[in-house]
């Protein structure tokens, strides 16, 4: 049974750090506001456990949207845009949104990772790719400036533009791009200056290492996807580690690579297990 509530995993998304460690790029990174959390907000929250959102990008999504209509700043215009063209959807725009501190509607790509640092790869930007090897980041950057950006601008959004009584020339277009990162153990790490080291959340092993640990005496636990944005100091069902190595044997032979809690006697960790 799941002990975690919503509240845990929106929280943890609101306090996930954004990748970039500076502006970089000709798109603005988006400014997320501060949050309080109100009766009203837990019965938004409390109405999005529903099977949309059992996939991690699509809770992330709605989080985003919460946040959005809960914030002082701004306004929500749309959410999930599809453009659709000859009854076929060639693209989605994330969020349309009004900053009133700056009196202008934004175009928001929303981006929720987590990523491990390969010291095999190059180049360095490389290097961060998705815990199953399925994805990386600069095959994410890649679709976001040929593909997701530029959906804005083709002329089958303008009808739809029009319809919200949005000026395409006044449109701004921004990034929120929040990531974990885990760091191989016992390895060189080359610091790229465009990756927020903040967002280092805890490292990862091939099995063998991580049966070399030590670690025989913690407790451990092997979060749902939709868990994985919470502070594993919020989990309180654990179990021990003969229970965790079967479920990652198991979770191997279908190659996923576990995100995984550790609770010691002081301190939690987190951490992948990879297949590869």
């Amino acid at each position: 049974m799941n002990n975690l509530e919503i509240l845990d995993q929106f929280k943890g998304f609101l306090n996930t750090k954004d990748i970039f460690s500076s502006q970089t790029g000709a798109i603005k990174q988006f400014e997320f506001p501060e949050i309080k959390i109100t009766d009203t907000l837990l019965q938004d929250l409390n109405e999005l456990d529903h099977p949309r959102n059992s996939v991690l990008g699509k809770r992330m999504e709605s989080f985003f949207e919460n946040a959005i209509k809960h914030s002082s700043r701004y306004e929500l215009i749309a959410s999930n845009l599809q453009i659709i063209e000859d009854k076929r959807t060639i693209g989605e725009l994330d969020f349309l949104v009004f900053d009133k501190e700056c009196s202008k509607p934004l175009h928001i790509e929303l981006v929720y990772k987590l990523y491990v640092y390969d010291p095999n790869l190059s180049p360095e930007i490389n290097k961060w790719i998705g815990p199953n090897r399925r994805d990386s980041f600069p095959e994410k950057l890649d679709k976001l400036n040929s593909r997701q950006f530029p959906l804005l601008y083709k002329p089958e959004a303008q009808n739809y533009l029009q319809e919200l009584n949005l000026n395409l020339d006044k449109i701004e277009q921004q990034l929120c791009f929040k990531a974990q990162l885990f760091l191989p153990d016992n390895s060189v790490f080359h610091q790229n200056p465009m990756i927020n080291l903040n967002c280092i959340t805890g490292k990862w092993f091939p099995l063998l290492n991580f049966k070399n640990m030590g670690w025989e005496n913690n407790l451990f636990y092997s979060p749902q996807k939709k868990d994985w944005s919470c502070d594993p100091g919020r989990n309180s069902d654990w179990y021990g580690y003969d229970e965790l190595i079967n479920n990652v044997e198991q979770l191997f032979e279908r190659k996923k690579a576990p995100l995984v809690w550790m609770k010691t006697k002081d301190s939690f960790h987190s951490f992948f297990i990879v297949w590869w």
